[in-house]
């Protein structure tokens, strides 16, 4: 994101208030109308006032008034009429009073133990955990309110930590028992069933672990909420795989208030506490030299067309995976025209991603060479179908992330679609074995980044029969 300049600030619209968390405050949500699109700035996401860095609600001690910006599109049929993002600004609204009020009586949370049933889909469930646990309350942790001296803030994972971290022993197991809350923000996403299979499954190997596990549905109330429920509940720590990047300070504040330490898996940053994911940039960089790279082998002498989807609203993480995505690929094609970039915005689905494709594909040549990729494996399948059904030929994908789903593509598709495999088991264990370093007061570096490696039909890995 980018601060609001003067004329944006000119043409911001007071939509709506709500009071600071802390008391403080009023908080103003304003409206301001983003940018005209076009080939090389597609963002409709950009404004936010310079007093600020977002909707964080720890930033607003000592001020009077705070002002978060909500994008406005403009429709270009009804010229500078600007249309209200409806979802963004309730989540906004939504969020501070869910800080102010302890979630609200509507947004209950889901809760169950790693060996229970699935919650009820939804934005809304009810807790099936009553068990209370054995271990110390959260507020007898060895760490800290805040990462302090154990997060190692500016430093990454050596190669040696990631193997460390991604294979938890009982070595961890300083305490007879450990209970740890983990939010995820889907119970069907076949990736985060495979980050949420590689946390559990470890926990239940080293014998020493409850995992209390719930689902927020991507609805940021819902994920503040889960987390009072789990707080609650006693838990020694906290496991974070809620993406919203504008619920993550509440998720602090909230963890701070209760003394106990978090873990991010990234998603989105979790201020003060150590993200575990992906090498974001890096791996999407890598990514994208794969797919150039191949592009430029199977047809040297064109300049490709790159769809990339993006996800803006999950924050600066996700954000870094667009922008490696393209650098990826611009450094293979060093000269590759500015208006042959398209940011399809996607919401990180995909049904979001085909429907925004389909629309971003009339701007290119019936005849183009096609690159696509994107944020997740959901996303970039979303962007290759609407390639698929506008009758596109000439077309190369490499998902990001490597899950199950996006194997069966680079099964269906052997010739054009590939895999930047990501690990996601890894992910759950190492966020495992950082929690359980925090709560037993061992420092741990701010970021646990996987880069992951591409993968064809050929790899065994990819399960190809």
């Amino acid at each position: 994101a980018k601060k609001s300049t003067p004329m944006e600030a000119r043409r911001s619209k007071r939509i709506g208030t709500c009071n600071a968390p802390d008391g403080s405050g009023i908080v103003m949500i304003l409206g301001a109308p983003a940018p005209t699109p076009n080939h090389s700035t597609r963002r409709w996401w950009n404004t936010i006032d310079p007093t600020t860095d977002g909707p964080r609600f720890n930033d607003f001690s000592g001020r009077d008034e705070m002002k978060v910006h909500v994008p406005v599109r403009r429709k270009p049929s009804y010229g500078r009429r600007m249309v209200l993002p409806i979802l963004v600004a309730s989540a906004v609204l939504a969020a501070c009073s869910s800080t102010a009020t302890g979630g609200g009586s509507s947004s209950q949370s889901s809760s169950e133990k790693s060996t229970g049933s699935e919650s009820t889909s939804g934005s809304t469930s009810t807790s099936e955990s009553s068990t209370e646990s054995s271990s110390s309350s959260g507020t007898e942790s060895s760490s800290s309110s805040s990462g302090g001296s154990l997060v190692l803030e500016g430093q990454t994972a050596t190669q040696a930590q990631l193997d460390e971290y991604s294979n938890p022993t009982k070595a961890l197991c300083k305490k007879d028992s450990y209970t740890i809350g983990y939010d995820v923000f889907s119970g069907s996403q076949a990736f985060a069933n495979l980050v949420t299979k590689g946390l559990t499954d470890s926990a239940n190997e080293i014998g020493c672990v409850k995992i209390i596990k719930t689902i927020d549905n991507m609805d940021g109330p819902t994920a503040i909420a889960n987390l009072k429920t789990l707080i609650n509940q006693k838990i020694d720590g906290f496991v974070d795989f809620q993406v919203l990047d504008a619920f993550q300070g509440a998720v602090a504040e909230n963890l701070a208030s209760a003394k106990i330490p978090g873990v991010a898996i990234v998603g989105a940053d979790l201020p003060g506490w150590p993200d575990v994911g992906a090498a974001n940039f890096d791996a999407a960089k890598a990514a994208g030299v794969y797919l150039a790279q191949k592009s430029k082998e199977k047809y040297p002498n064109q300049q490709p067309y790159a769809l990339v989807g993006a996800e803006p609203e999950s924050g600066k993480i996700i954000i870094d995976r667009y922008e490696g995505a393209v650098a990826g690929i611009k450094s293979v094609y060093t000269d590759l025209p500015a208006d042959h970039v398209i940011e399809v915005q996607t919401g990180g689905e995909q049904n979001k991603a085909f429907d925004n494709a389909r629309s971003a594909l009339s701007a290119v040549p019936k005849d183009a060479v096609i690159l696509v990729t994107g944020v997740n494996d959901e996303v970039v399948a979303g962007l290759f179908q609407a390639t698929q059904t506008a009758d596109r030929k000439n077309v190369l994908v490499n998902s990001f992330g490597g899950d199950d789903f996006a194997f069966q593509q680079v099964c269906k598709y052997p010739d054009q679609y590939f895999a930047h495999y990501l690990e996601p088991l890894k992910w759950g264990q190492s966020s495992l074995s950082v929690i359980l370093n925090l709560i037993n007061g061992d420092p741990v570096p701010k970021t646990i980044g996987i880069v992951g490696t591409d993968v064809t039909a050929a790899d065994k890995v990819v399960g190809c029969k």
